[in-house]
């Protein structure tokens, strides 16, 4: 049946598998976007969040005994980061995060040698967001053909990953506000197949990015990032 498809598996264009992909430009666009270019922005903790934000992709990084709705990514990108690369690494950067709060970290010198592994591997970040791209699978028809549209431009392959990175696939149930998630999968369901794709992509993130405002609870005030998450959605159609 069409609707049991193995979308991404199945269906990603070619062009997600090349090996002449640019990721060193991907990687300074999403840095930009992250990071604003600034590598202190590498090793972050935002306000009323409880755990720390790290790379070009803000990768989550839950400390000991914390646990949140959002996917975490770091850990991941460690294990990704060895297994490709063969490399070793701290032994402190493989376990929970050892700090508990945003003072904790900032005092840690260890911090300033995390930023400099972060700042130059950049490139090798993109790639990990181009493997979990390519590991999501969804099973819906509509998506399939609307992921196909984004992928059928040049620069698609920037948004799919961006978004992805950015607010995840759409598929993990505990990223859900009253039920309603934010991801990759719900903005490629908004979209109806008309217009140009990447314009109606945007259009639908920033829909599904104010639903989730409106959804999410009182004290996390994420009103205040909507400013910018709609200026990093700007670049897909810039």
């Amino acid at each position: 049946m069409e609707h049991q498809i193995r979308l991404l598996i199945l269906f990603l264009p070619l062009w997600l598998y090349a090996s002449d992909i640019n990721y060193k430009a991907i990687a300074e666009k999403i840095y930009h976007n992250e990071c604003a270019s600034d590598p202190k922005n590498l090793v972050h903790w935002n306000e009323g969040e409880n755990f720390p934000s790290l790379g070009i992709g803000h990768f989550i990084w839950y400390p000991e005994g914390v646990k949140e709705r959002f996917e975490e990514s770091f850990p991941a990108f460690m294990r990704y980061y060895q297994s490709r690369y063969h490399d070793k690494v701290p032994a402190w950067l493989l376990g929970a995060a050892p700090w508990h709060n945003k003072e904790e970290m900032l005092a840690d010198k260890r911090v300033e040698q995390l930023r400099d592994f972060l700042e130059r591997h950049k490139a090798v970040q993109a790639d990990f967001m181009a493997y979990r791209l390519r590991q999501i699978e969804y099973h819906d028809s509509h998506v399939k053909a609307q992921f196909e549209r984004i992928a059928s431009y040049e620069e698609g392959y920037y948004l799919l990953i961006d978004y992805l990175n950015f607010k995840g696939s759409g598929l993990n149930p505990k990223e859900r506000y009253h039920d309603k998630g934010w991801g990759l999968k719900q903005v490629l369901s908004c979209m109806q197949g008309v217009d140009d794709a990447r314009k109606e992509f945007a259009e639908c993130a920033k829909k599904v990015l104010q639903e989730r405002v409106k959804n999410a609870p009182p004290q996390r005030g994420e009103k205040r990032w909507l400013r910018g998450w709609f200026n990093r959605i700007n670049t897909y159609i810039k």
